[in-house]
């Protein structure tokens, strides 16, 4: 780097050389390609890629989503030890084929049951912009989002994280719009890009959630193979692990290394799928409607059916009111 002067950084005389803030380079005479009568061209490799780094930089700090993310679940109730985690995937707002009705419970289900939180494993809105996907659309992919804004703007903080799917991100990829920007408006929790790990703080207990939209390793004679060599390759010591993107519903528990934990597939809105059909992958999308329920004194955590899980809370709160 270039010397420019000095400067005296003390009482004492002592100085200290400055520099200039990138170092000088000149062009190799090589690499300059001059025509008659035109501008001469440089190239300078180490300078191009001096300055890639600082733009990457600048991009990588406006970035809002992240790879692992708090939230500490509000208790509406206190004296009910327990939260209900309800898991939200794959709802294509915004396309006929999705079971509105059923979105609309299970929104309703997390605003009326003590100390419940939605958990978004991705494809919230269906954003049909190819394959002949727009021609189901029955909102345009703008008011999709505008719906969805309006929907969190609703749940409020018990909208504890989102994962960005493949359908949202089609905005990213068609015009270069990022799709977690209108999250980060509406949301408190965590954004994260494709999958993340979300620490969930529920009362006294730390609960570590890793939720992938897509993840390889699918099958259909084991449809928690995906969530195994996800808990395998990126995230080894969390305890609940959630799969989207297939629209398949299950859950199951497992030992490992003497410690239990929880593979959950949630399902789908989108019950009415001609793509499905079409290329042999199911007769109709399984519908969601999962749930886990977390101990807040107690450490915890089972998968239940949503109807199932919503009647063990509120009877949880029948009993605290009694005492």
């Amino acid at each position: 780097m270039k010397e420019l002067g000095r400067i005296v950084i003390n009482p004492y005389g002592e100085e200290r050389p400055i520099y200039s803030p990138l170092p000088e380079r000149t062009t190799p005479p090589e690499n300059i390609i001059i025509f008659p009568d035109k501008k001469e061209h440089h190239i300078d490799w180490r300078l191009n890629l001096h300055h890639i780094g600082e733009i990457a930089k600048v991009i990588e700090d406006a970035e809002i989503v992240q790879e692992e993310g708090t939230f500490r679940v509000p208790l509406t109730n206190p004296k009910v030890p327990f939260a209900m985690g309800l898991i939200f995937a794959d709802g294509h707002i915004g396309s006929y084929t999705t079971d509105s009705q059923l979105i609309i419970d299970l929104m309703d289900t997390v605003l009326t049951t003590p100390n419940s939180f939605l958990v978004d494993a991705g494809d919230t809105f269906d954003n049909g912009i190819w394959g002949g996907l727009q021609f189901e659309q029955v909102l345009p992919p703008y008011m999709q989002t505008f719906t969805v804004e309006d929907m969190m703007r609703e749940l409020g903080e018990r909208y504890a994280a989102c994962v960005i799917g493949n359908h949202p991100e089609w905005l990213f990829t068609s015009a270069g719009q990022k799709p977690e920007m209108m999250f980060a408006q509406k949301m408190k929790g965590p954004v994260f890009p494709g999958m993340g790990l979300l620490h969930l703080q529920v009362g006294q207990q730390q609960y570590d959630w890793a939720i992938a939209h897509n993840y390889w390793g699918k099958s259909k004679i084991n449809i928690h193979n995906t969530c195994v060599r996800l808990r395998e390759n990126e995230y080894p010591q969390a305890d609940v692990f959630t799969v989207a993107h297939e629209h398949i519903w299950g859950y199951m528990k497992e030992m490992v290394d003497g410690r239990e934990v929880l593979y959950t597939r949630p399902g789908t809105a989108k019950l009415r799928d001609r793509y499905a059909r079409i290329h042999g992958i199911a007769k109709r999308g399984q519908q969601c409607g999962l749930a886990v329920i977390f101990g807040a004194e107690k450490r915890e955590f089972n998968a239940y059916t949503i109807n199932d899980a919503v009647s063990l809370m509120k009877l949880r709160e029948e009993i605290a009111q009694s005492y």
